[in-house]
């Protein structure tokens, strides 16, 4: 029998059971749509949670000095004043890769505002910083190019520091002293919390590199332009491992290093926060693989359920049709197209159904994600294999139907 002749009962089929069909297009719409939700959902937050740990360092390599050796003893890494700033613009315009490179110093003050005073950490660093490692001002503005250029005396406050000098009080514009220095305070920084290491990242005051130099921590003896380390951000993809290798090649070569020398300096990630990626995307995976499951098996049982209870009413069509000269495997075939057709119109009805859901709730960027799209594509195909599996039992029941005593039932 040719397709169309099979074809057209099963639409007919269709349109006349117009309950069964809702119900059946219901348990595939709802099992697409609930896949490429949770995928989209999903995707989004996932892209959220990346960008988080990111701002905790996943994309994060800091260069050291290296450590001294006196009397045969190692002293603390960064005794050794041999990075400076010069390395850092030469990483930032050779190394592929690294989109901030950051030089900074650092030493322990005391700042004070009237009455007020609080023990803390000065960071002296240059905008790159902020880019290195992204960080909101949430009152006033951030530091400038310009602010390093004049060396002038103005300073970020962390949360931790501002709620101690001027509690729920704009600081913004107000004086206050470092080691004696008068510093306008030019903003805050949005609260961070602790660090993966356990450090309180609201504990610390930034000025500009030039001026935490020349006013508060001073110079390197005999190291005018050497810094406490260099924070290197690296662009989204790129490899961890080929841009450490590549940083480390660039400054042995830099600092006249010979092959048998060890290097002057440290390249450090922050495999802490490499790993806490990694775990959150593996789980996020897993969880997102078995509710799909979940979803899409619900609906093939449900469909399964449907067409069972469709080949006990239709007895009688069924011995009328291979009465008349219908053989097995055309019944058979009628039941599978009507599954088919059925996957397909629930599958389009749950993707569009879904993109609204997804725009509807502020996820509709995710949808354009390649994970989302492949989700998308997959959800499809299996809906459907699950749909023509699910019809392959009724399709054989439906066959192996007696023609004589169908058409006997009522």
């Amino acid at each position: 029998m040719k397709l169309a002749t099979t074809l057209v009962p099963a639409l007919h089929a269709l349109r006349v059971h117009r309950l069964r069909t809702g119900l059946a297009l219901l348990g595939i719409a709802f099992g697409v749509a609930a896949v490429v939700l949770i995928v989209a959902f999903g995707s989004a937050g996932q892209a959220q949670l990346d960008a988080e740990i990111r701002d905790l360092g996943a994309d994060v390599l800091a260069v050291v000095p290296g450590a001294t050796r006196n009397q045969g003893a190692w002293r603390a890494a960064g005794s050794l004043q041999t990075v400076t700033e010069a390395d850092a613009e030469a990483i930032a315009r050779n190394v592929a890769g690294i989109v901030a490179a950051a030089p900074v110093v650092r030493g322990a003050v005391q700042v004070v505002f009237g009455n007020r005073n609080r023990a803390t950490t000065l960071r002296g660093v240059t905008p790159a910083m902020f880019e290195a490692r992204p960080w909101p001002v949430v009152k006033g503005r951030p530091l400038t190019d310009e602010d390093v250029l004049r060396s002038a005396k103005v300073v970020l406050l962390g949360d931790g520091v501002a709620q101690t000098l001027f509690g729920e009080a704009d600081p913004t514009g107000q004086v206050i002293r470092i080691r004696q220095v008068p510093f306008t305070v030019v903003g805050v920084l949005e609260e961070k919390g602790h660090s993966l290491g356990g450090e309180d990242l609201d504990d610390q005051v930034f000025a500009p590199l030039t001026t935490a130099r020349k006013r508060i921590l001073g110079f390197f003896p005999g190291h005018p332009t050497a810094v406490g380390g260099v924070t290197l951000r690296l662009a989204e993809g790129t490899d961890m491992d080929h841009a450490r290798e590549a940083v480390r090649n660039l400054l042995r070569e830099r600092h006249r290093l010979a092959s048998d020398q060890p290097d002057d300096f440290t390249v450090r990630d922050l495999a802490a926060a490499k790993r806490a990626q990694s775990r959150s995307d593996w789980i996020m995976t897993i969880m997102l693989a078995g509710a799909a499951a979940v979803s899409l098996l619900v609906g093939g049982i449900g469909i399964m359920n449907v067409m069972l209870v469709s080949v006990s009413e239709r007895r009688q069509e069924i011995g009328l049709r291979m009465a008349i000269g219908a053989r097995r495997r055309d019944i058979g075939s009628q039941f599978l197209i009507e599954a088919g057709l059925l996957a397909l119109l629930g599958s389009s009805a749950g993707v569009a159904v879904a993109v609204c859901g997804a725009a509807a709730f502020g996820a509709g960027a995710a949808l354009q994600r390649s994970e989302t799209m492949g989700a998308v594509l997959a959800a499809v195909v299996i809906a459907a294999l699950i749909t023509l599996l699910s019809a392959l039992y009724p399709a054989r029941k439906a066959a192996r139907l007696d023609p004589a005593e169908a058409l006997t039932q009522q």
